[in-house]
């Protein structure tokens, strides 16, 4: 009998690099650039809130921080669009005790916009998925997932806007960590200066300023879909999965090897896989199914499409399936939920935003990818920002997404369809 794998997901090393948009290997090269290895030696990395990895770990470990990535985006958004969809209005004290489970924290620093009188759109807020884990702090914090979110003047649908963690930036100095600036991928910031420099860094590439912010690890998301008992969704395409397989005998193993290109297939080892059609995954396969990229045809691209979609079929279990007339296994969610957070709600109360953004649906999001492409750089993949991409910018800043959204439809990620119907 097949193992079941569900309690090794979090455990299951991580392996390959992606075609074209690759993550981080531990050098930054590029024009203008040192070919060598950043380590911690050379960049001090020391936080607002005193975090900080040890001298002369390398910053771009990817075989440890594959374990870890793209989950945090998830509970980044899970939670605010919990909150935002009104799943929480009804009950002020789920509300109370969310805010209560939370770490608040200054992550805007000068990123943030002007006091509100009342909360009203439009609105922008910045997620940053952190790949840091308190029990490990050798390996240092980098922002593997950013993502920005518009609500428009109606406050009636949002809209979620994927930035590439891989984006060529220059990053400016930051003294309060000594940071000297460089240009890398912008998920650097993180590192170098904590979520204030991560946010000013979106900041000066988008030209916003924020209504509130919010750090998220994994942990607290993996918690709450097990809590949900797995989720019901419409898989695409055929996803094979690099973390996880069994061997011939059952046992769990490693489908595939480390290499410096693609990865390779381990022989008699036989890797999971999600087949087109609507199906329940457990919590496992779940988060297991959202990781992949690097045999999917577009890469990172169907990855942050795929993130999209599972994050409107957990919206959609949550709302249907029981879970709002059971308060119990609702604070259990949040509670999972708001232990791995940290937030900035620039000095509006997380109840008022509660109440502001009841109107939001889980029907109503949109999801959006930055225009750009994967380029290598020396030996080292970037994603490159294409021409229009600063019309993305201008558009959330003019509040005219929609009319954005209906004139690049190929930037528009396709969400709705990976639901399937309700069970009756």
């Amino acid at each position: 009998m097949k193992a079941d794998p569900r309690s090794e997901i979090a455990a299951a090393p991580a392996v390959g690099r992606v075609r074209g948009n690759g993550p981080a290997v531990g050098r930054v090269r590029g024009p203008g650039l040192d070919d060598r290895r950043t380590t911690l030696d050379d960049r001090r990395t020391t936080g607002p809130d005193g975090r900080r990895a040890a001298p002369g770990v390398y910053l771009g470990s990817a075989h440890r921080r594959r374990i870890r990535r793209r989950r945090a985006l998830l509970v980044c958004v899970l939670t605010a669009m919990l909150l935002a969809s009104g799943t929480v209005v009804t009950a002020a004290v789920l509300a109370g005790r969310f805010d209560r489970a939370v770490n608040h924290a200054d992550l805007l620093g000068d990123a943030r916009s002007g006091p509100h009188q009342a909360v009203a759109g439009p609105l922008n807020f910045l997620l940053i998925g952190s790949n840091y884990r308190a029990w490990d702090p050798s390996n240092g914090e980098r922002a593997d997932s950013i993502l920005i979110v518009h609500v428009p003047r109606s406050m009636d649908r949002a809209f979620l806007v994927s930035v590439p963690r891989d984006l060529y930036y220059t990053i400016k100095p930051y003294p309060p960590t000594h940071f000297g600036g460089s240009t890398e991928k912008i998920d650097a910031a993180l590192n170098f200066g904590g979520m204030p420099l991560m946010s000013q860094s979106v900041a000066d590439l988008t030209g916003l300023r924020f209504d509130g912010a919010v750090e998220a690890r994994f942990d607290g998301f993996t918690k709450a879909v097990q809590v949900l008992g797995g989720v019901d969704m419409c898989v695409d395409e055929k996803t094979v999965s690099i973390h996880i397989g069994h061997d011939k005998s059952g046992k769990l193993a490693t489908p595939y090897t480390e290499t410096e290109a693609e990865p390779i297939p381990v022989p008699g080892v036989t890797p999971q896989v999600y087949y087109p059609g609507c199906q329940h995954l457990a919590a496992w396969q779940a988060l297991d199914f959202v990781r992949q990229r690097e045999l999917l045809p577009n890469g990172d691209y169907d990855r942050q499409r795929h993130q999209q979609q599972f994050l409107m079929a957990v919206l959609k279990q949550t709302t249907s399936a029981g879970t709002l007339s059971d308060p119990v296994k609702l604070d259990r969610v949040l509670q999972a939920i708001g232990k791995s957070l940290t937030v900035d709600t620039n000095g509006t109360s997380v109840a008022d935003f509660i109440f502001a953004l009841r109107g939001i649906k889980a029907d109503s999001l949109v999801g959006l990818r930055t225009p750009s492409h994967p380029e290598m750089i020396g030996d080292t993949s970037y994603v490159i920002g294409d021409p229009d991409m600063d019309e993305l910018w201008q558009a959330i800043r003019d509040d005219t997404l929609a009319d954005y959204a209906a004139a690049h439809p190929q930037d528009v990620n396709s969400l709705h369809n990976a639901v399937p119907a309700a069970r009756k």
